[in-house]
């Protein structure tokens, strides 16, 4: 499992459990792993459980140089948001991830800098989605 660190600069150095970036919110903690066609957020607790994404809602907004890509984030699976598309694998990237559960106040957090190198080393320690 994921360590209980609840801060961002902790959490830069983490590994989420499906191979992305970590971030908190105030309620949240937000995983993201970027890829070329694709884009996944999972949502837990900050004791790492997994929460459900029935009835959620998201947005990513990727910003790379000038260039501005909005992505709508639909429910995928038990607590992931996900969006198709043409995404910016790249360590210039910066996201803003908005996650709203059901019932719940939009959370928002900012993957800056983007480190694609936490794919590769997730791959490289066995960790694969699930």
């Amino acid at each position: 499992g994921v360590a209980c660190a609840h801060t961002n600069d902790a959490l830069k150095t983490v590994i989420g459990p499906n191979g992305g970036q970590m971030r908190a919110t105030a309620l949240l903690h937000l995983e993201l792993v970027v890829r070329a066609d694709e884009l996944r957020v999972f949502v837990a607790d900050h004791d790492a459980r997994r929460l459900s994404t029935r009835g959620a809602s998201g947005q990513a907004v990727l910003l790379l140089g000038a260039e501005r890509t909005e992505a709508k984030l639909v429910v995928f699976g038990e607590n992931g948001l996900r969006a198709s598309g043409r995404f910016p694998v790249d360590a210039r990237l910066r996201v803003v991830v908005s996650v709203t559960l059901a019932g719940g106040k939009p959370q928002q957090e900012r993957f800056e800098p983007f480190n694609p190198k936490v794919t590769a080393a997730a791959k490289a320690a066995g960790i694969t989605d699930r």
